[in-house]
């Protein structure tokens, strides 16, 4: 698939409409796919505990 492509499933497998990819114009295999989809679900989820951890700190 390329970079439109990735980009487009990205959004619709992780429920993010206005997310857009800083990634490199080539084709890219299913496995690579899993695997940005996988660091960017990870991403997401630190980010969410982080910021609650800072909410709840800061009161």
């Amino acid at each position: 698939m390329n970079r439109k492509e990735l980009e487009q499933r990205l959004r619709q497998e992780l429920a993010l409409p206005y997310y857009n990819a800083k990634i490199a114009e080539r084709d890219y295999s299913e496995s690579e796919f899993q695997e940005m989809k996988a660091q960017l679900q990870a991403d997401i989820e630190q980010y969410a505990r982080d910021y609650v951890n800072e909410s709840n700190a800061n009161g």
